[in-house]
């Protein structure tokens, strides 16, 4: 059923969201970046530990341990930086050169000015756009909503109306037609835009880079044209009004028993999770009494 009152998605929409999906882009090497350069620095610092316990011809054997202990170090510290590097180069197709903006990706020069206008975007020394800081603030704030989204709106995502149940892609098979998409009303009841909901529901799937032309349809204004036509056909509020043998039932009262029974599921799973890592922890770690034992009694 269409939800025909929502409007259609607003070019600043498209356009926040666009700069939000090259920010999430660029941010996946940025990020790895900094982790080398965190790295370098450890490398860098264990290097002059272990080369200070070299010297000497005799060594104690609390030195000796020592220099075992920070040598594995390095060696560890090593091969961290090796993974990161071997990323890197895995992830350089997500950088954006100044000179392939002005060629292959040349539709997104309005986009990237507009973000340089916002100061969430530079271009660093070596001709690469960079996410200055504010934009790696914006990035930060960006995955704190997919947080927030994982928390609050995914419940939603598979909903029997008929029966009042709540599917779970872990355990379920959500085939059929009984499972309704209740993220769009969820937002709308509680005053959130839509089509932010939605966004994220797809950044987090990873659904806008499984389209390997997706630069060129941002560049051209059609990357959203799904997201916008996701939204305009889901279910809204006043779509899940119903009449039974008592009367008429406000979409308003259904909306409001879904999010509650939604939100008791919710939080009981997350606490089931967290009794499970817990338990796992404790699993992991030797028993604290195994100390205080005596060997022989």
């Amino acid at each position: 059923m269409e939800s025909s009152h929502l409007s259609p998605l607003s070019q600043e929409s498209r356009q926040e969201f666009g700069a939000l999906l090259l920010l999430d882009q660029l941010m996946c090497y940025e990020l790895l970046l900094h982790e080398k350069e965190d790295l370098d620095e450890i490398v860098s610092q264990l290097e002059k530990k272990v080369a200070e316990l070299k010297k000497g011809f005799f060594h104690s054997e609390e030195q000796d341990q020592d220099l075992s202990f920070e040598k594995n170090e390095l060696s560890e510290a090593k091969e961290a930086l090796s993974q990161v590097e071997k990323e890197m180069a895995e992830n350089e197709h997500c950088r954006l050169h100044l000179a392939l903006a002005e060629t292959d990706d040349e539709g997104l020069k309005p986009l990237l000015r507009f973000m340089e206008e916002r100061g969430t975007l530079t271009v660093s020394d070596d001709n690469y756009y960079q996410p200055t800081k504010k934009g790696r603030e914006v990035y930060q704030h960006l995955v704190e909503q997919l947080e927030a989204y994982v928390v609050h709106f995914d419940i939603y995502a598979y909903v029997d109306l008929v029966e009042g149940a709540f599917g779970d892609p872990e355990t379920d098979l959500l085939e059929g037609d009984q499972w309704s998409d209740l993220r769009v009303a969820v937002a709308e009841h509680k005053g959130i835009d839509p089509y932010r909901v939605v966004f994220l529901a797809l950044l987090s799937a990873e659904r806008f880079y499984e389209n390997p032309d997706w630069k060129f349809d941002l560049s051209m204004g059609t990357l959203f044209d799904e997201m916008e036509q996701i939204v305009q056909e889901q279910l809204c509020v006043e779509d899940l009004g119903y009449k039974d043998d008592e009367g008429q039932v406000s979409g308003e009262d259904v909306i409001r028993d879904i999010i509650d029974q939604g939100s008791r599921l919710a939080s009981e799973k997350r606490q089931q999770e967290k009794e499970i890592e817990e338990n796992e922890q404790i699993e992991a770690e030797p028993d604290e009494q195994v100390i205080r034992a005596s060997y022989y009694l």
